[in-house]
């Protein structure tokens, strides 16, 4: 399995891993996470991993790529089918968990959160809101709502970010790239800056913070146009333990895992039943729960999806343009 490190692996070895392990003697052994590299080893023949978790948005250009095989649904017991909304059960991915992305910052920067930043115009607006920023690498621009966050900050209603106007996404984080001390890859880096001080503001997970709160940290999120999102499990092509991650990926769709997930890292449980099993206050503060979700602005992974003439996502081409604007 590849991992993100920090809270989210700890959560995923309590949830997840150490319960299957358990009940199966099967071990589960965790690499860093790194797309690109495992993108590369699939191509060679060579998978570094037999499962990765991946943003709904990049699971078109991952079967495209013709890096990931069909999900063993046969494995999965009725039930657990049942409580998982379709949209969910891809025929090349199983929803892994819902999850935001937002506004994050240092409460003791920001002491009065009726002054404090709530959302991406703030985020934005280094003359109200002074100090360093984190934002994602190119890598995690999806899911990182990097672009979806840039044009909000320019002004743009939530209700018509969609189709993205790339080149003035990329404008306004041109804009803001001084003020941006961190570029980060995995999503434990945005709350470990807060807390190191490096940044004062950060677009973050929800369920980093969240962690990073239970362990005492002086951090807040904003629901405030955050952006809903989930992700996918797929099993890599050329998988050689595929059996062993069929039986994995089975396991940790029920409700008793998934639950125990999120009341570790906060992030909501795609199996429906699941939220019968977490406390109602917990419940609650949930990614896409009642009282948050209204919110939220929902990602349009059909957009990322979207193939030009020459058959290039959206993906594809704003990744293109991330990585000459980073490297300049």
């Amino acid at each position: 399995m590849t991992s993100g490190g920090g809270t989210w692996e700890e959560a995923q070895k309590k949830a997840f891993y150490e319960p299957f392990t358990r009940d199966t003697g099967i071990k589960v052994v965790l690499v860093p996470e790194d797309h690109s590299k495992l993108l590369a080893s699939i191509q060679v023949g060579q998978p570094e991993a037999d499962v990765t978790s991946i943003p709904g948005g990049f699971l078109a250009g991952f079967v495209n790529k013709g890096a990931v095989q069909e999900i063993n649904y046969g494995l999965f017991d009725k039930d657990t089918l049942s409580a998982i909304p379709d949209n969910l059960k891809n025929k090349y991915g199983i929803g892994a968990l819902l999850y935001s992305v937002g506004i994050a910052y240092d409460e003791t920067r920001f002491k009065d959160p009726s002054t404090a930043p709530k959302n991406w115009g703030d985020f934005y607006n280094v003359s109200a809101f002074p100090g360093m920023r984190t934002l994602p690498k190119c890598e995690k621009m999806i899911d990182g709502g990097m672009l979806e966050g840039a044009l909000m900050g320019d002004g743009v209603q939530p209700k018509d970010v969609y189709p993205i106007d790339i080149d003035r996404a990329f404008a306004k984080v041109a804009a803001i790239k001084p003020n941006v001390s961190r570029w980060w890859t995995a999503g434990a880096e945005a709350p470990q800056s807060l807390i190191d001080g490096e940044v004062d503001i950060a677009d973050a997970y929800n369920g980093r913070i969240f962690a990073a709160k239970k362990q005492g940290a002086p951090l807040a999120f904003s629901w405030d146009q955050s952006l809903l999102q989930y992700d996918y499990w797929v099993v890599t092509k050329g998988a050689p333990n595929r059996g062993n991650a069929d039986k994995l990926l089975a396991y940790i769709a029920t409700a008793k895992p998934q639950a125990a997930f999120a009341e570790l890292i906060g992030y909501g449980p795609v199996n429906r039943k699941a939220y019968d099993l977490i406390p109602e206050d917990q419940r609650k503060a949930l990614p896409g729960a009642p009282g948050v979700a209204e919110k939220q602005v929902f990602q349009n992974y059909a957009w990322w999806n979207e193939t030009d003439a020459d058959g290039k996502t959206n993906w594809e081409n704003a990744l293109k343009k991330c990585v000459s604007l980073l490297s300049q």
